[in-house]
C-alpha cells in the first residue's frame, strides 16, 4: 500500500482515523500498531512483518535488560553487542547478502578459483523488505541511547511497537529518535488523538503534488532515456542528470511532507527532514539540509563513534569518508552507492581543506557550484552499474556530441519540468513543513485543492517512492 494510492486515501486512512478518534490507552496504541502492520504488509508481502517483529521484540527486551544492568558492567556491553549484531545481521542478510555473494563469486572467478557453489546464490536470493534500513536504524539508535544513559528503556510494549511501526514514517522515514516520537505516542494514548487537520491536510496535499505532478512526470521521460544512455548526446545526458536530481528531491521530499502531514492528523509531530537542500552554499551545508534525520544519525552513531573531530586531521578525514561510504551503502546494496558515498566523502574533505578559498566566492557562485557537484554525484546514485555511470559521464562531457538530432517533444516537456523544479527547489524558500493552509490566500488554497485533485486523478495504481527500496 502506498500513500499515493486510491485504497490508502479512500479506505485505509479514513477507517484508521475514524476508529482512532474513539479509542484511548492501550486500545488506541494496539489499533494504530495493527493498522501499521496491515499497511506494511500491503506495502510488500506479509512475510515482511517477520524481521520487523523480530527486531521490535528483541530490542524492546534487550533495552530493558541493558537499562537494568549496572553502568559500565560487562553484562551491559554484551547485551549491546547482542542487539547491534542481531539488528545488523538481519539487515546484512536481507540487504547485503546478495551483493556479497555476487562480489565473492566475481573475485573467485577473477582469481581462477572457479564459480561459487549455486546454493550460495540461492541462500541470499531473498526479497528486500521495504524500509528495513529505516526501522533497523531507528531501533539501533534507541538501544544505543539506552546504553549511553540518554534515555530510560520503554516499559510498555505497545508504545514501543508503535514507535517502531507507526505507518506514516515506517517505510521511508523520517528516522525518529525516542524523544521525538515516544512522548507523543504516550500523550496520544492518554488523551486520544488531537488531529491538526488544516496543517496535516495541507502538507499531505503538497507532498502528493510533488510526487505525482512533478517526480512521476519527470520519471516518465528520463527512465526510458537512461535505458539507452550509451547512445545519448550531451543535451540528453544533462537533461537526465538535472531531471533525476529534481525527481529524487520531489519524490523523497514529497513522501516526507505526506508523512509529517499524516503524523499531524494523529497529533504527532515527526521531525523535519528537508530544509531547501538545493539552496545549500557548500557540500557540508547540503548534508545539513538533505535527509536531515539520516545525516544526524550518521553523525551521532557512526562518525562520532569513529572518533569524530577528536583526532588528527588525517584521521578526521578518514572518519568522514568512511561515514559517507557506509551512508552510501545504506541506500542500496550496490557498489555504485558506495561510490556515491565516497564521492560525497571526498567532496566534504576537499571543502574542509579549501574552506578559506571557498569563502571568498560570491554566494550565488557557492550555491551554483554546490548544486552542480551534488547533481554529478546523483549519476552514481541512479546508475545501475559502473558501465552505465561511465556512459552517462562520457555523454555529459560531450563524448558523443550534443545529440540535437535525438531531441523530441518529450525532451521539451522534461526541460520545462526541470525549469519549474529548479525554480521551486533552487530559488524559492520551500520549507513546507512549517506552513499551513491558514497561511495561504483563498485563491492559493483553491489552486492547491485543484492540483491535489488532478494528482488524485493521475494516481491510477500509484508509483513506488524511490526510498521504499532502502
Amino acid at each position: 500500500m502506498l500513500f499515493n494510492s486510491l485504497e490508502f486515501l479512500f479506505l485505509f486512512l479514513p477507517v484508521v482515523l475514524a476508529l482512532s478518534r474513539v479509542l484511548r490507552g492501550k486500545w488506541l496504541l494496539g489499533w494504530v500498531a495493527l493498522a501499521s502492520y496491515v499497511f506494511y504488509a500491503f506495502a510488500g508481502h506479509v512475510w515482511f512483518l517477520v524481521p520487523m517483529l523480530l527486531t521490535t521484540a528483541m530490542d524492546f527486551e534487550l533495552a530493558r535488560r541493558i537499562d537494568a544492568a549496572p553502568p559500565g558492567s560487562r553484562t551491559r556491553r554484551w547485551l549491546l553487542i547482542l542487539s547491534l549484531t542481531s539488528s545488523l545481521g538481519l539487515l546484512a542478510y536481507f540487504k547485503y547478502g546478495g551483493l556479497l555473494a555476487r562480489t565473492s563469486g566475481q573475485v573467485l572467478a577473477f582469481m581462477g578459483a572457479g564459480a561459487a557453489p549455486a546454493w550460495v546464490g540461492e541462500l541470499f536470493d531473498v526479497m528486500l523488505p521495504a524500509g528495513i534500513s529505516f526501522y533497523t536504524f531507528q531501533t539501533m539508535a534507541y538501544v544505543v541511547d539506552v546504553y549511553r544513559g540518554h534515555c530510560k528503556a520503554e516499559r510498555d510494549f505497545w508504545t514501543f511497537t508503535c514507535f517502531v511501526s507507526f505507518f506514516p514514517h515506517l517505510v521511508a522515514g523520517p528516522l525518529t529518535r525516542h524523544h521525538q516520537l515516544i512522548p507523543g505516542l504516550e500523550r496520544m494514548a492518554a488523551e486520544g488523538i488531537r488531529p491538526r487537520w488544516r496543517e496535516g491536510v495541507f502538507l499531505f496535499a503538497i507532498g502528493l503534488c510533488k510526487k505525482v505532478l512533478v517526480a512521476d512526470r519527470i520519471a516518465q521521460v528520463i527512465d526510458p532515456l537512461l535505458l539507452d544512455v550509451s547512445h545519448a548526446g550531451a543535451m540528453e545526458a544533462w537533461l537526465a542528470m538535472l531531471g533525476f536530481s529534481l525527481q529524487i528531491y520531489f519524490d523523497f521530499s514529497g513522501y516526507t511532507d505526506m508523512a509529517i502531514g499524516l503524523g499531524r492528523l494523529f497529533g504527532i509531530e515527526l521531525p523535519q527532514n528537508f530544509d531547501s537542500p538545493y539552496q545549500a552554499r557548500d557540500p557540508s551545508d547540503f548534508w545539513r539540509r538533505w535527509h536531515i534525520t539520516l545525516s544526524q544519525w550518521l553523525r551521532d552513531y557512526l562518525y562520532i563513534s569513529l572518533g569524530g573531530n577528536r583526532c588528527s586531521p588525517a584521521r578526521r578525514h578518514f572518519n568522514l569518508v568512511v561515514t559517507m561510504v557506509l551512508g552510501g551503502l545504506w541506500h542500496g546494496a550496490s557498489w555504485t552507492f558506495a561510490a556515491w558515498g565516497l564521492y560525497h566523502g571526498l567532496l566534504l574533505v576537499a571543502f574542509h581543506q579549501g574552506r578559506t578559498a571557498w569563502a571568498r566566492l560570491a554566494p550565488f557562485v557557492q550555491r551554483g557550484l554546490t548544486f552542480l557537484l551534488v547533481c554529478v554525484g546523483w549519476v552514481f546514485f541512479r546508475a545501475t552499474s559502473f558501465t552505465q555511470a561511465r556512459d552517462w559521464c562520457s555523454a555529459l562531457v560531450g563524448g558523443r556530441g550534443l545529440g540535437l538530432e535525438r531531441l523530441g517533444p518529450e525532451h521539451l516537456v522534461l526541460a520545462l519540468l526541470v525549469a519549474l523544479g529548479l525554480y521551486v527547489a533552487g530559488w524559492r524558500r520551500n520549507a513546507s513543513h512549517s506552513s499551513g493552509l491558514g497561511q495561504l490566500s483563498a485563491m492559493r488554497q483553491a489552486a492547491l485543492g485543484a492540483l491535489a485533485g488532478v494528482a488524485v486523478l493521475l494516481l491510477s495504481n500509484g508509483s513506488r517512492f524511490l526510498y521504499f527500496q532502502f
